[in-house]
C-alpha cells in the first residue's frame, strides 16, 4: 500500500455539495481507498492556466504527507518535479493539447511517467515532447458504473458538456475583418485539415498562409472546439424526436444555437457521481456518445460508463476499439442520419438491443474496473498499490471516506497569488476573478454562500 498525492481540475459548477467531483476521479480516489491507500486529492477549477511557483504552505503540506506516488492529470498542477523523489505520473484524461506546464515536461521528459488513453497520444509525447517510449504506458480507462434493473423511462440519454456559448468567435472575428472571397475560401480549407488533424502545428497549418486577417483570427484552440461543438448539436438534434434527454453543462439551457428542442429536452440537474450516472444510464434504452473532434483514437471514459450499464450504447468509431473489443460489433454512425438509423433500429429491436448490452458488459466486467486498471499500473510502476488481487470492487454511492483527503486548491490561495507570478492568467481571467470575487464577497456578506 503507498501514500499517493493527486491534482485534478474539476469543472462541475452548481453542484451542493462542495466535494462534487466527475465520477472517474470519484472512482480512481476510492478504488486506491478500497485498496488500502492513504490518498490526499488536490481539485481545482483553474482550466487555462499554467501553474507557476508553488504556494510555500501548500508545499509544505505536501512535503509532510510524504507521498510515495504523484499523479498529476492533464499535468494541470504546479511542477513538483524538483521537490520530490518519487515517480510521478502525467495521467491523460483529454489529451496532449490540455497539458498544462508544458515546457516543464519538454525540458525534463525523463523525470516523469506518462499514462495516456489513446494510442495517438504515444507519437504526440515522443515527437513533441521527447518522451522515451519506456517513460509511457498506454492504459485504458475504466468504470465504476454497475448495472441495475431499474424500469427505463428514457429512450435515450446524453451526458456531456456544450463545448461553446454562442459569443462572438473566430467565425465572427474573422468576418469582421472584411475578407476577400479568397480569404474566406482559404479559412474553410484551414478547418478542414483541422478537421482531419487536429494535432497539426500551428507552423504546419499556416506555412501556406499569408493573409493577416486570417492569422489573426483563426486559432486552432477554439475552433477544434466550436467544431466539436457543431457537430455534439448535430447529431442530438437529429434523434430529438426519437425521445432525448439530455445531462451536462448548464449552457446546454442557457445558450442560444436554434435548436429548441435540445433546450427543452435538458435536465437541469447536476449529474455527476457514479450513483447521479448509474440512475441516468440504467433508466435509459441508449446511450450516446458523441466525442470531441480530437478524438480520433482515444474515446471518454463515457463509453466503458454506458458499456457497464443496462443502456445500449451508441457511438462513433475511434481506432482504439478494436484493439479494446475487437469481437464486439457496437452500433456505429459517422454522421447525424447514421445515428438517428441506429438509435432507431434499437428501439424498435429488443432482442438486438439486449444482446449488445450484454456482450458490452461482459467486455467491461472482465477487463475494465478499477482493479485491472491498477493491476497494470503495479506491475509497470513496480509498487504495490492492491490489497484485494482477485475482487473486482464495487463501487457504492457512499461519500468518500477514511484514509482520503480532498481539498480545493484555493484553500492555499489569495487573491495575492493572482496578482503575483504565481499563476499565470491572461488578461480576460484577470478581470473574471476580480468580477468573482467582487460577488462572492457580497454573497458572503448575505448569507448566501
Amino acid at each position: 500500500m503507498a501514500k499517493i498525492f493527486l491534482a485534478f481540475f474539476n469543472g462541475i459548477k452548481g453542484a451542493q455539495d462542495p466535494n462534487a467531483i466527475p465520477l472517474f476521479y470519484e472512482g480512481f480516489i476510492k478504488g486506491l481507498q478500497e485498496n488500502g491507500n492513504e490518498v490526499f486529492a488536490i481539485m481545482h477549477n483553474h482550466w487555462s492556466m499554467n501553474f507557476d511557483s508553488i504556494p510555500p504552505a501548500l508545499l509544505q503540506d505536501i512535503k509532510e504527507f510524504n507521498p510515495d506516488l504523484i499523479f498529476i492529470f492533464n499535468n494541470s498542477f504546479y511542477d513538483l518535479s524538483k521537490e520530490f523523489d518519487c515517480p510521478i505520473i502525467i495521467y491523460e484524461v483529454d489529451s496532449p493539447l490540455y497539458y498544462r506546464n508544458k515546457e516543464a515536461l519538454i525540458k525534463n521528459p525523463d523525470r516523469f511517467k506518462f499514462f495516456v488513453v489513446a494510442s495517438s497520444s504515444v507519437d504526440i509525447l515522443k515527437d513533441e515532447f521527447k518522451v522515451p517510449s519506456k517513460n509511457i504506458l498506454h492504459l485504458p480507462f475504466f468504470t465504476s458504473i454497475q448495472a441495475e434493473n431499474i424500469e427505463q423511462t428514457n429512450n435515450i440519454c446524453f451526458i456531456g458538456s456544450k463545448f461553446r456559448n454562442s459569443c462572438k468567435n473566430c467565425f465572427n472575428n474573422f468576418m469582421v475583418t472584411n475578407p476577400t472571397d479568397e480569404e474566406r475560401k482559404e479559412f474553410m480549407q484551414l478547418m478542414d485539415v483541422l478537421q482531419n488533424d487536429v494535432f497539426i502545428t500551428k507552423e504546419d497549418l499556416f506555412k501556406n498562409t499569408t493573409s493577416e486577417k486570417i492569422l489573426k483570427t483563426f486559432v486552432p484552440y477554439d475552433i477544434t472546439f466550436l467544431l466539436s461543438d457543431y457537430r455534439r448539436i448535430k447529431v442530438l438534434s437529429k434523434i430529438a424526436d426519437l425521445g432525448l434527454d439530455i445531462w451536462g453543462t448548464p449552457n446546454w439551457a442557457d445558450d442560444t444555437y436554434n435548436e429548441p428542442w435540445l433546450i427543452l429536452n435538458f435536465h437541469k440537474e447536476p449529474v455527476y457521481t457514479i450513483q447521479d450516472n448509474q440512475n441516468v444510464y440504467n433508466s435509459s434504452k441508449i446511450g450516446i456518445n458523441i466525442g470531441h473532434l480530437q478524438a480520433k483514437t482515444g474515446f471518454p471514459w463515457r463509453v466503458f460508463d454506458i458499456m457497464a450499464s443496462n443502456a445500449c450504447l451508441v457511438t462513433e468509431y475511434h481506432g482504439d476499439f478494436n484493439k479494446y473489443f475487437p469481437e464486439l460489433k457496437l452500433p456505429y454512425f459517422s454522421n447525424d442520419w447514421e445515428a438517428y438509423e441506429q438509435c432507431k433500429k434499437l428501439l424498435t429491436d429488443e432482442s438486438y438491443r439486449f444482446d449488445i448490452v450484454q456482450q458490452s458488459q461482459e467486455v467491461v466486467n472482465e477487463n475494465y474496473r478499477f482493479i485491472n486498471i491498477l493491476k497494470i499500473m503495479e506491475n509497470y510502476l513496480d509498487i504495490s498499490l492492491s490489497s484485494t488481487h482477485n475482487n473486482i470492487i464495487k463501487m457504492d454511492s457512499k461519500p468518500l471516506g477514511g484514509g482520503i483527503s480532498l481539498k480545493n486548491l484555493d484553500s492555499w490561495l489569495s487573491m495575492n497569488d493572482f496578482k503575483a507570478p504565481k499563476l499565470k492568467m491572461n488578461f480576460r481571467n484577470k478581470i473574471r476573478y476580480k468580477i468573482w470575487s467582487h460577488y462572492n464577497k457580497i454573497l458572503k456578506r448575505k448569507g448566501i454562500i
